[in-house]
């Protein structure tokens, strides 16, 4: 039986940002792997000409980046993106009571049970979700967290919440800084609320050699992604420098057969090699 990768993800595009490189991996091993999109992003950054949906566009662009992907299956959960002025948790709770229809206002538990109701249907072998702070802190973002963790609940599904390494944008950063980036474009206090620290639970993939595949699936996003000056507040260009890796936090283990994907890829790790050969 083929094993099955499922990534939930808060809006179009995230999916090939933060876990493109993951996905062709995955697809080039022989599994199957199953998109889940919490929100079709119609409070995108750029919208398009008057009188165009925005939200049935970007699904749209979802099906030519799924199919570049490699993804099998694309399932939206039919909410409303709840806007990136909800960046923050605490913002986001207002957004409960305004914006009828959006993630920030959904019933976590009914939302974990149609997701779940995915994992069973598909024997799902992983689940890829966010950080507690859905990586940058976006409210949808954070919401797809708390449904990736209760979703697996009842399962045998193993479970990884994608994230960025704290350490490197602070290394990234220092490096920049260093070639004269003003400092008041990137603070250190930005670097702070992104991502996770370093740790024993953190894993990073080396997606570089399927780069240009990863590339193809976010470029098929354009209308968010190719001209956007910055991104999640980041310096113009400064996120694509970290396009040839993916990271993850351990959530739920289990078997292990995603740490031991990730870690057969390419140049692992040795956190990855440990965790994957831990009985």
């Amino acid at each position: 039986m083929r094993p099955v990768l499922v990534a939930l993800h808060a809006h179009p595009d995230d999916e090939s940002i933060f876990t493109g490189g993951t996905i062709v991996t995955a697809v080039e091993a022989g599994w199957r792997v199953v998109l889940v999109v919490a929100t079709d992003g119609d409070q995108g950054s750029r919208p398009l000409a008057v009188g165009t949906d925005l939200g049935s566009h970007r699904r749209a662009e979802v099906a030519v980046a799924a199919s570049i992907l490699g993804i099998e299956r694309v399932e939206f959960l039919g909410y409303r993106d709840s806007g990136y002025e909800c960046v923050s948790a605490a913002r986001g709770a207002q957004a409960r009571g305004l914006v009828s229809g959006s993630l920030a206002a959904a019933h976590l538990d009914g939302v974990a049970v149609a997701v779940r109701a995915i994992l069973v249907e598909e024997g799902a072998t992983a689940l890829t979700s966010y950080d507690a702070n859905g990586i940058y802190g976006h409210i949808d973002h954070v919401q797809v967290h708390e449904i990736g963790t209760r979703s697996v609940v009842g399962t045998d599904c193993e479970h990884y919440e994608a994230t960025l390494d704290r350490g490197e944008l602070r290394r990234m950063r220092h490096h920049l800084l260093g070639r004269g980036l003003e400092g008041s474009l990137w603070t250190s206090a930005l670097t702070e609320q992104i991502g996770v620290d370093e740790g024993p639970d953190l894993v990073r993939v080396d997606v570089a050699r399927h780069l240009p595949v990863k590339l193809a699936a976010v470029a098929a996003h354009s209308s968010q992604v190719l001209e956007a000056p910055s991104f999640m507040g980041l310096p113009a260009g400064a996120f694509h420098h970290l396009f040839g890796s993916e990271w993850f936090r351990v959530s739920r283990r289990g078997a292990g057969r995603f740490l031991d994907l990730v870690g057969r890829s390419g140049p692992a790790t040795d956190r990855v090699r440990e965790l994957a050969a831990t009985p």
